[in-house]
């Protein structure tokens, strides 16, 4: 497994690994209107690749095959992390963590946060990131829960 920058040519990979994971394994913790106003169907690669020239993602990657992806913000925000639907349990999202965690340490980051899913809060958790608050995002009209997380540098 290969982590580093995204390259050209990248973003609809990109997008369809969340969208897809999204809609999979959040189906548990979340409702279907929630999902799809969380994800909706329609990919905008104008708005896509905008995003990701701005915040330049890590990918993990196996050869051609996108495993999964992490945002890191310049205050040390994670606004997405996510690891391929039928990878998840192999360790690609501790590497993506470690990564991050490297690159925070790089920019002098005094702590890392996140507003995470239900779903993923066991992850952060296992990654030493602590609970702070539930919040409730408005996603297009619709209410969707999240939990504010941190972890200390």
């Amino acid at each position: 497994m290969e982590i580093r920058k995204i390259r050209s040519g990248e973003t609809s990979s990109i997008w369809r690994l969340f969208h897809e994971t999204v809609h999979r394994i959040n189906q548990a913790d979340y409702s279907a209107n929630e999902l799809a106003v969380w994800s909706p169907d329609e990919y905008d690669e104008p708005r896509w690749v905008s995003r990701f020239i701005r915040t330049r993602p890590l990918v993990a990657m196996d050869g051609n095959f996108l495993l999964g992806f992490a945002e890191l913000g310049d205050d040390g925000r994670i606004d997405l992390f996510y690891v391929h639907h039928a990878h998840q349990g192999e360790g690609i999202g501790r590497a993506l963590m470690q990564r991050l965690k490297a690159e925070a340490a790089s920019r002098s980051l005094s702590r890392l946060y996140c507003e995470a899913s239900i779903t993923s809060q066991p992850f952060f958790e296992r990654m030493g990131f602590v609970s702070l608050e539930q919040r409730e995002l408005e996603r297009r009209g619709e209410q969707v829960s999240v939990i504010l997380m941190e972890k200390k540098l």
